[in-house]
């Protein structure tokens, strides 16, 4: 007769057994020191270098659209682009900046980890582990956390020099705008870059949780880790959309205090 199949992460009041194995893995993201390095060190490269040319250029394609746009409407309607610099680099930050950044992680990095997660449930291979003592939520998912959490931030670092970066070239190719003149640090404010950071942080953790959970559910073969992959990119653009206009309230009404 054959054994049934060991299921590590059900528990005894009934939920699903995805839920509790990201509820381990939350656990063990928030001690990151007691993750193996070599795991880390492997997630983070997949999150950050390997993310940063896609996300410096969907950025910088937002970033060039956008100024010219601007440009051309001031122009046309007021006869002066000096007031596009302040207004250009606040956007960047506290807007498209961190949404972009979110958008783009979960189309380059969301789908990869749902896909990964789905082929170990389909395999058996997570039980498998945890059945051997080798604890995958610790091994497999609290490293992802971690590193989505992490690299989102710094990707939107860099996508902010990106966005700027490609705002002042296409003010000066297109209107000879000199980028001297364009570039207005002392318009960012210090809550502006706080938003910009917990928006990046958030919107990774969400792709993370997304990516996670659907690759948990997910149930068969190949099909299986397909619509896995597809559930996660779904998921995480709807929640990182809806972080980003919730956000933006809560930060809105705090000024307007």
């Amino acid at each position: 007769m054959t054994p049934p199949r060991p299921n590590a992460g059900a528990r005894s009041d009934g939920a699903a057994p995805g839920i509790a194995t990201l509820g381990a893995a939350a656990r063990a993201a928030l001690l990151p020191w007691r993750l193996a390095p070599a795991a880390l060190l492997q997630r983070l490269d997949e999150v950050v270098p390997r993310s940063a040319p896609l996300v410096m250029v969907t950025v910088a394609a937002v970033g060039c659209a956008l100024a010219d746009q601007a440009a051309r409407q001031a122009l046309r309607l007021l006869g002066d682009q000096s007031f596009i610099g302040p207004e250009y680099i606040v956007l960047g930050v506290e807007e498209f900046g961190p949404l972009v950044v979110a958008l783009t992680l979960s189309l380059r990095v969301g789908a990869g980890f749902a896909a990964e997660v789905a082929t170990l449930q389909c395999e058996d291979t997570l039980d498998a582990m945890a059945l051997f003592g080798e604890r995958p939520a610790e091994r497999v998912l609290a490293p992802m956390a971690v590193a989505m959490g992490l690299g989102s931030v710094a990707l939107g670092l860099l996508g902010f020099v990106a966005w700027e970066l490609a705002g002042m070239a296409t003010l000066l190719l297109r209107s000879g705008v000199s980028p001297f003149t364009f570039f207005h640090p002392e318009a960012v404010r210090a809550d502006g870059v706080v938003l910009l950071l917990l928006k990046c942080a958030v919107c990774g953790l969400i792709v993370f949780w997304a990516s996670a959970r659907a690759g948990l559910l997910a149930r068969g073969g190949a099909v299986a880790v397909g619509q896995a992959a597809t559930r996660a990119v779904v998921g995480s653009v709807l929640g990182c959309l809806l972080c980003s206009a919730g956000l933006d309230m809560l930060w809105f009404l705090t000024r307007t205090r």
